[in-house]
């Protein structure tokens, strides 16, 4: 198992014991805990292709993405 299916399968836990807990403290803890074990998945760096279609749709081209290779 990887270090990242691991703190996945860890948040899952915390997030299985929010939803059974009987108290707004109870749950919002576990919560916080299945929070933390998210934030130390890695985040994958964006390609260049996603930063250019990214700054196209922000600028409005209103042209259609194209599904052909040219």
């Amino acid at each position: 198992m990887s270090k990242q299916d691991e703190y996945r399968q860890h948040a899952a836990e915390a997030q299985k014991e929010a939803n059974e807990a009987t108290t707004d403290a109870n749950r919002a803890g576990w919560l916080e805990v299945a929070q933390g074990w998210l934030s130390m998945l890695r985040k994958r760096p964006r390609t260049e292709l996603e930063k250019f279609d990214d700054a196209a749709t922000a600028q409005g081209t209103k042209q259609e993405t194209s599904e052909r290779s040219h």
